[in-house]
Formats: structure tokens, sequence, C-alpha cells
């Protein structure tokens, strides 16, 4: 008898089955089914688990696998010495050889289509991947990614890196996505990709294409106009439009109130939306422009603001100081010297003071020697008494102002697509940027210490399946959530309609399988969750386990 612990690992690979995922990889990659003991898409299955659990380096596969059942997960005869990194490395190599990018593309299109994952939508981003190493450059090769320096989201500008671009659906399902190189600029990925993106989903009609700000530039918006595809975004500030259109709102004044845009009503802290809408030609496009005036300044806007109100009060009171220490002869030079200083230092978000003022002043004398009996010690003088203040109303509206954005669309059906509808869509924009974190985090992936590029390459490809998996398996969860009655517990005793696919996984960390002369059976005190498996629709086949009549 042997007590074995597959985890979740079980769940991960029924997923990966059902998606299409292991099928599309062995029909895409090249390998001889009759001399091979494990297929690619089993191999490269075998790397998904391992980056959506433990996420151990691929020298230390066997010892991950160890007692996790891999008869049951991969094949009758398979063990976990069989799962080493030469033989995965083999799978990163024939990927690699088999163009990834379009090896992915053909496993989301299965998958949506499998899934019913709908791509009317698209939320795209790009993100950093640092990896260690110098991974140098040869000129006479032609190696597919350039691993490089460039502007890193991680933070770590002392690594290379490369770069990933992701497109999701509105779950947070990949739909699209793409391995760059380190220096890859976001506009460049971002017109690549509109001109490629019906192709790539394989879809009758254009999608909705929403992106941050890098997406407003004239090729992008050509590239859209060209293929017909829709685009959601916020305009930049590099336009002067944003200030225009901001001054017109406020100056129109006629806001149209959305209230908060959270799924919980009593969240008191959510930011309130009050929207106007104006046409304006962006980059020589006809736009609908959506200026958006939130409850809540982001801190670091308002922090920016105080600073720098702090750093100019504190200059013009200096400055206010060296003015009022001159002395002048008569009024009208006082006067004029005030106006002079005003022109320079005049600041529309402070108030000043001032009035000229005659008064006596200690005359100093060039001569040695006792002055004469004539002589005045005083004379006439006049000076500024000047003062400085912040303005409450024009800084109060500098902060209003601050709190408005304008998002941006060629939708120009205003019944299917209104303005509210914009701003909900672009506000959605974290579907994608969620996904980072996960793609990235380090519990499972861990540091990159492949030494080839075109291994590098492989291996963020095989991320990108990673993270379609977990995300079909936290869709299927929330999926089946709407129409329950009860939350679904998780592990550590909180509950949630709407479970993060990490929180769904851990339900089954500690689920154990025994094994007695070949056959499986849970053991008689098992913590198999029984409602998460449905909820995934699966059954305890997916341990090896016959399913109960």
């Amino acid at each position: 008898m042997k007590i074995l612990a597959p985890g979740p690992l079980p769940v991960i690979c029924a997923v990966c089955k059902e998606s299409g995922l292991i099928a599309v990889l062995n029909e895409e990659l090249d390998w001889d089914e009759q001399r091979s003991q494990l297929s690619p898409g089993l191999r490269l299955m075998a790397l998904i688990t391992n980056c959506l659990t433990r996420g151990q380096p691929m020298y230390r596969l066997p010892e991950f696998f160890h007692d996790t059942d891999t008869e049951n997960l991969f094949g009758e005869g398979i063990s976990p010495e069989d799962l080493n990194d030469h033989t995965l490395g083999r799978a990163l190599d024939k990927l690699s050889d088999a163009d990834p990018g379009t090896v992915l593309g053909t496993v989301l299109v299965e998958a949506a289509a499998r899934e019913d994952v709908s791509t009317d939508v698209v939320h795209a981003d790009t993100t950093s991947f640092s990896v260690h190493g110098l991974y140098e450059t040869d000129e006479d090769a032609d190696e597919t990614l350039s691993i490089t320096h460039g502007y890193s989201k991680d933070h770590r500008p002392d690594l290379k890196q490369f770069q990933v671009g992701l497109g999701v659906n509105r779950a947070g399902v990949p739909v699209v996505g793409d391995i760059l190189d380190g220096n890859t600029s976001d506009t460049a990925w971002n017109t690549d990709l509109i001109g490629r993106l019906r192709q790539r989903l394989a879809a009758d009609e254009p999608p909705v294409y929403v992106a941050d700000s890098k997406v407003v530039n004239e090729e992008s918006l050509d590239q859209a106009a060209a293929e017909g595809i829709s685009i959601i975004s916020r305009l930049p500030r590099t336009y002067n439009a944003v200030d225009a259109l901001i001054d017109r709102a406020w100056e129109v004044n006629d806001w149209t109130d959305l209230g908060a845009f959270v799924d919980d009503e009593n969240d008191e802290d959510a930011a309130s939306y009050q929207i106007q809408t104006f046409q304006k030609p962006i980059s020589e496009h006809d736009m609908r422009c959506v200026v958006v005036h939130s409850s809540s300044l982001d801190g670091r806007s308002e922090r920016r603001i105080d600073n720098d109100l702090d750093s100019t009060e504190e200059d013009l009171e200096n400055a206010v100081g060296q003015l009022t220490d001159r002395s002048f002869a008569c009024e009208p030079d006082a006067q004029e010297a005030w106006e002079m200083w005003l022109d320079d230092h005049d600041d529309p978000y402070f108030e000043f003071e001032a009035e000229v003022v005659e008064t006596e002043e200690k005359k100093s004398r060039d001569k040695p020697g006792r002055p004469p009996k004539e002589w005045d010690p005083y004379e006439t003088v006049y000076k500024i008494a000047a003062s400085v203040q912040r303005d409450a109303a024009a800084i109060a509206h500098r902060k209003k102002r601050a709190s408005c954005f304008v998002v941006v669309t060629s939708l120009d059906d205003t019944e299917e697509w209104p303005a509210e509808r914009v701003l909900r869509e672009y506000k959605e924009q974290q579907a994608v940027e969620r996904r980072f974190p996960v793609l990235k985090d380090p519990k499972r992936v861990g540091p990159v210490y492949l030494d080839r590029p075109d291994r590098v390459e492989a291996l963020g490809y095989v991320l990108l399946m990673a993270l379609l998996v977990y995300s079909l398996i936290e869709r299927r969860a929330r999926e089946a959530l709407k129409d329950a009655d009860e939350p679904m517990d998780l592990a550590g005793g909180p509950t949630s309609f709407r479970p993060t696919g990490r929180r769904v996984l851990e339900r089954f960390e500690n689920v154990l399988v025994m094994q007695t002369d070949g056959e499986r059976e849970l053991p008689a005190n098992d913590n198999l969750p029984r409602r998460v498996l449905d909820l995934l629709d699966l059954s305890v086949a997916a341990y090896g386990i016959e399913p109960e009549v």
C-alpha cells in the first residue's frame, strides 16, 4: 500500500486535457510517437503543473513529483525520475523549433472554443520579466529573442529582461500572448498586435481593443481604423487636448453622475464618478472623449500637488523676505518694484497682499569723524509690507482638476456603447493587470536560470500556457458560483463567490490518495473538496478513482 500526495496536480492536468492544450501541443510539435515514452504535450504539462504550484527549478523536478502519483498524471510506467531536466528541456527545444508564438495562438483558440470563452473585448498590456545571466547576443546567430536591458517594470534595471505582451477577455482568460525582446516598446507591440488581432482570435467580428495610453498614437489608431477595430484607452497627458477637454468640462459643468463602480454597495471608500462627453479629433481620428471626474484623488497625485505647493510657498516666502528688506527713496519706486516682483513671482495658487509704507531709517555716513551739528541721522524711506498665503479655492479646483482624466474611444454606436459602458470597460483593464502577478509569482515561477535565449523564450510561452490553465480554473469556479446559493469555502475559513485560481487550487493541497495493488481510493478520513470538484465540472476520476454511481 502506498500513500500518495497528488494535491492539486490532477485538477491542473484535467483542465490541461479538457481545454485541448495537450492535444494541440502533440499535434503542432514534431515528435516520434513510437519511440517517445512521453509526448511533448505531457512533458510541457509537467512544467505547467510545476509553475502553478511550488515552482521548483527544472533540475529538481523529479523531487517535485515524488509521491504525486505520476502514473495517474502522465501514464502507466512513468516515474518521477522520467520527468528530469533533460527530458523537459528537450520539450522546450521542440516548442522553440515549432514557432512557439504560433503554437500558443493555436492553444488559445482551441481553449476558447472548448471553454466557450468570449473574445469580443480584449484587454491588453505588457510587463517585463527579469532574468539572471549575461545572455550575450551573437550578431551572427539568428536569435529569436533578444534578452537585454530595457525599461524594467520589475524595478530591476540591473538585470536583463524579456517582455510579455498579454491580451485577456473580461474574465481574465488569455486570448493572445507574445514573448518580446527586452527593449520592445509598448507602442510598437500595440500597433503590431492590432494588425494581427482578428486573425489571431479567429474571430468573425472585430473585437474592441482596450489598452493603456500607449495605444493612443497615430500609428496604432491608423492600424485600428484599417482593421475595423475599435479602441478604448486613456488619453495621455502629452496631448494638449487633455487640459482643453477638462477645462471645457468644468466650464460646461453638465456632469452625469454614475455613482461608484463596485460590486459591494457597502464599500464606503469606493470612488464615485461623473462624466461629460465631447467629440474631438485625436491624431486626425474623430474620437469620443469622455471626461471623467473621480471623487477620489489618487494618493500619489495629491502628494505631488501638496509637495509642489510646499516648495513653491517656501520659495515665495524667501522672495518676499528679500523684497521687504529693501528700502526705496520714494513711493513710486517702491510701487514699481512691487509690480516687477509680482510679474516675476505671480502664482495662480497663492494670494499676495502688499502696501507701501513710509518709515524713518537711520542713515549711514561715508565720512569718518564726528558729524556736523546740522546732521540729521534719520531719513524718510519707503518699504513694502507684503505677505503671501495659499488660495484655498484655487487649490481645491486644482485638486478637483487633477482628479479628472479623459477616456477616448473610436466606438461611435452610442446606443450599444454609451459613455458609461465605455468607462466601465476601461476600468476593467485591471483584468489583464491582475494576471501579471500570477504570471510572475516567485512562489510558482522563481528566477529564470536557463542558459539559452531560445529556451527562455519557450519557457515564457509555457508560462503563458500555465496562466491560461490557471485562468480557466478560476473562470469555471466563478461561472458555477454565479447561480449558487452558497459561496465556496476557502482554505483557512473564509468564503467567496469569486475565488481566485490560487484559492481554488489551495483547496486541493492536502488531498491524499491510497494505492493498493494498483487500485486507487480515497482514505477513510479524506478531505477531498467534492463541491469544488463539481464547480470545476470535474470528478474523482481526475485522481484515478472510479466515480461512485
